[in-house]
């Protein structure tokens, strides 16, 4: 689903034009409202706007309709993750890495979610984002990397 509307909003809330993009993403919901990718960016205005549980339900919603879509269940883990819900980031994040099994977001977080219960697992996924492009989320893996190696050297 990728109306000018949609995209209109989108691009606004890439400009930080939160308001106006919620405005136009509410109109896109009302035109399409079984659109995963509307949801999803909803969600997004909904949580830069504060609103964080309604953020959180949309993308709860997003992830039931496409459980195997890469970002909605990335930021629905996320959220997850941000209140130590590890074990719903994970449940959150399986079916999505299993039909995107190298996607660099989904790894990294599913690596996060593993962290505290599973090191090897954690590490294994990791890695796996070491082999992308995006500089950034390299430097979050190699970060992770070194926090679970700290605390693998500490139990020993």
């Amino acid at each position: 689903m990728k109306t000018d509307v949609y995209r209109d909003a989108m691009a606004r809330l890439e400009q930080g034009d939160v308001t106006e993009a919620r405005r136009l993403l509410e109109e896109a919901w009302r035109e399409s409202p079984d659109s995963v990718e509307v949801m999803h960016g909803l969600a997004l205005a909904l949580d830069m706007a504060g609103e964080r549980t309604r953020a959180r339900e949309l993308l709860e919603r997003a992830h039931a309709r496409a459980p195997t879509e890469p970002d909605p269940a990335c930021d629905l883990a996320m959220l997850f993750l941000e209140h130590e819900q590890d074990t719903r980031a994970e449940w959150v994040l399986a079916p999505a890495l299993e039909a995107h099994p190298w996607h660099p977001r989904l790894n990294l977080f599913m690596a996060m979610a593993l962290a505290k219960k599973d090191t090897e697992r954690a590490r294994g996924y990791a890695s796996n984002v070491l082999q992308d492009t995006d500089p950034e989320l390299r430097q979050q893996a190699e970060a992770l990397l070194r926090v679970l190696d700290a605390n693998t050297d500490r139990s020993r």
